[in-house]
């Protein structure tokens, strides 16, 4: 049985508290579902000098466990009377975290986050062994959560899914999240229609396997039908998917691209390698032909459609041979861009068994690699949009430019005094260069 560490009560006249969330866009969204909990409680939001800190950790990689904690430290110097609560796959994954560091008041596990407020306020009980709560299971949690705001955030990300079980040789997130569960179709529905009320232009659907969504109510509904239920409601602008597995990009879903005017032209596939031998030994089920493959086949049926994707480099066993593979077929697929991460051994998964034997510098010269490679398709692919119209969702002013996302997200600056914020304008691009894409409002 896994114990997570609790301290008495607080005083319920500490009524400040400040978030703060690494990670994936899930944790993002849930990280304002606690945020409109402790809201509803009468609690403020200060950054500066809060009572509580409240981190929302992950543990995808040893990067991200060292960014947990290095924020814990100077959180604990800076303000060491606070009192800082962690949870996350962060704290799942090192429930005994406060151990080794100083200043922790709190570290509830994956399932129990949502309860944070009404767990410091001392409405539960966690410490009774009558609750039973420290055994409670990942699996046991229901996606019945909703928020009515996305703070700080012109695009709205709603989960509807979380959880996996393809149990990736380098994952640890099944063993963190659990099995797979979608939210419903209704509740999915109620709560983007409040979030377009409140002005926003664009959703993001998230979740840990997006493409799973449905699954779980016995295969009469997938993430298609509830694309054509969306695409329907009044007001909204525009859908995203934030990141969809090769598997589950099928016809029918390439076909909503073509008959939904507000499903944004933009698919982010998780590639992590091009290698035959390396996809097998990670346990993604395809290979590198059949990704092409989809590739291919995407392109031909979306014009103008903007491919991201996901790589991993120095996975156990990966030589020379089989990084140029990788190189190859991101040469081939040309994307937009791409996330690259260095294998992060984690405990529990299959890999952390494998055989490790990549010095750092080779892994970084092979990230280099990667990187120059992205930055040649990404300029070519911006390039095919000059003295085009673009739609942008204009988000941040840096520099006395405006900036936001196209629908097929190429990020696209604009020069001018007016205020842009949160508005949908069309664009003409006027020039591109390796880091930029220059507009003109029309």
């Amino acid at each position: 049985m896994r114990q997570f560490y609790y301290n008495p009560i607080m005083k319920s006249d500490k009524k400040s508290c400040a978030f703060f969330t690494f990670g994936c866009k899930v944790n993002q969204y849930e990280t304002e579902v606690i945020r409109e909990r402790f809201k509803s409680y009468g609690f403020s939001e200060n950054r500066q000098n809060p009572h509580l800190c409240i981190i929302n950790g992950c543990t995808l990689t040893s990067a991200a466990d060292r960014k947990c904690r290095n924020l814990i430290k100077t959180l604990h110097k800076k303000n060491p009377k606070a009192c800082i609560i962690v949870t996350g796959c962060f704290a799942q994954n090192q429930p005994q975290i406060n151990q080794d560091l100083a200043g922790i008041s709190y570290v509830i596990p994956q399932g129990l986050k949502e309860m944070i407020p009404e767990i410091i306020l001392g409405k539960l009980d966690l410490n009774s062994k009558a609750s039973g709560i420290n055994s409670l299971p990942v699996k046991e949690r229901h996606l019945d959560t909703h928020i009515n705001n996305f703070s700080q955030h012109d695009r709205a990300f709603v989960k509807i899914q979380d959880g996996c079980n393809n149990f990736c040789s380098y994952c640890i997130v099944p063993y963190l999240r659990g099995q797979p569960q979608s939210k419903s179709m209704p509740l999915a529905v109620q709560e983007v229609s409040k979030l377009v009320r409140k002005g926003f232009k664009e959703i993001v659907l998230s979740g840990i396997n997006l493409g799973m969504w449905g699954q779980d109510f016995g295969n009469k509904q997938n993430l298609v039908h509830l694309i054509q239920k969306l695409s329907k409601l009044q007001g909204l602008m525009r859908l995203r998917l934030s990141s969809i597995e090769l598997n589950y990009i099928n016809n029918a879903l390439i076909g909503q691209f073509l008959k939904s005017e507000k499903l944004c032209r933009h698919l982010h596939i998780p590639l992590q390698s091009g290698d035959d031998f390396i996809l097998k030994k990670m346990n993604r089920n395809y290979t590198s032909y059949k990704f092409l493959k989809k590739v291919e086949m995407i392109r031909k049926r979306v014009k103008d459609i903007a491919l991201t994707t996901d790589v991993i480099v120095g996975f156990p066993g990966e030589e020379g041979s089989h990084f140029k593979n990788t190189l190859k077929l991101v040469r081939e697929a040309g994307f937009l861009r791409i996330h690259i991460f260095s294998f992060s051994r984690r405990d529990k998964t299959k890999a952390a068994q494998f055989p490790y034997c990549i010095d750092r510098k080779t892994i970084e010269q092979r990230k280099n690699l990667l990187k120059e490679e992205v930055i040649k398709s990404s300029f070519s692919l911006r390039k095919q949009l000059l003295q085009k119209t673009v739609r942008v969702l204009f988000e941040a002013q840096e520099n006395g430019c405006w900036q936001g996302y196209s629908d097929n997200y190429v990020r696209v600056s604009v020069a001018t005094r007016d205020d842009l914020k949160n508005r949908l304008l069309p664009v003409k691009i006027i020039d591109v260069t390796t880091e930029n894409t220059i507009g003109k409002i029309l």
